[in-house]
């Protein structure tokens, strides 16, 4: 049997700890602890790391986040970004100036930009990723995007999306 209350406490506390409206979680929670349940089995996904850089990671999901045009996602992730030590000013550069990024941050900003987008893959860049990261941070990175994706989707699918707003690094951390 699934304990409803323990996991509303779950959320709640996430809720508040990230300033994150989770409300599409209890709500699917309330209408079926076992959809909830098979949601929450993929949640992992997005936060599997064991040879990406953690930059690398972070921009990643922050770049899906925003080609899914979840603001409230891209925001929470911002903050978990700063909270697990990834510089300011390169976080600064993903919102506001893309092309500053270095050179194997943009080309994971442009990768998982054509994986969202369905576009063609850029061999060239294909290769410095794998010369890079090798085929485990390509995994590792597959696996991640796909993780993303499944919050944005929940969110529409259950029609509990809200308005975006311009991502900020105003918050406190």
């Amino acid at each position: 049997m699934i304990d409803t209350a323990e996991i509303r406490a779950q959320i709640s506390e996430f809720s508040d700890a990230y300033d994150y409206d989770a409300s599409y979680q209890t709500a699917l929670l309330d209408a079926s602890p076992g959809a909830h349940a098979a949601f929450a089995a993929g949640m992992g996904m997005i936060a599997y790391r064991d040879v990406l850089p953690l930059d690398v990671h972070y921009v990643a999901r922050i770049t899906m986040m925003q080609m899914e045009d979840c603001g409230a996602c891209a925001q929470l992730n911002l903050r978990m970004a700063v909270e697990a030590g990834v510089d300011r000013e390169v976080l600064e550069c993903l919102i506001d100036a893309p092309d500053r990024l270095p050179s194997c941050l943009q080309d994971v900003r442009e990768h998982v930009r054509d994986v969202a987008t369905g576009a063609q893959r850029c061999p060239d860049r294909m290769r410095r990723l794998r010369d890079r990261y090798g085929e485990a941070g390509l995994s590792e990175l597959a696996v991640c995007l796909t993780g993303c994706r499944i919050f944005p989707t929940l969110k529409r699918a259950m029609d509990k999306t809200t308005a975006c707003s311009k991502l900020s690094l105003e918050f406190l951390n």
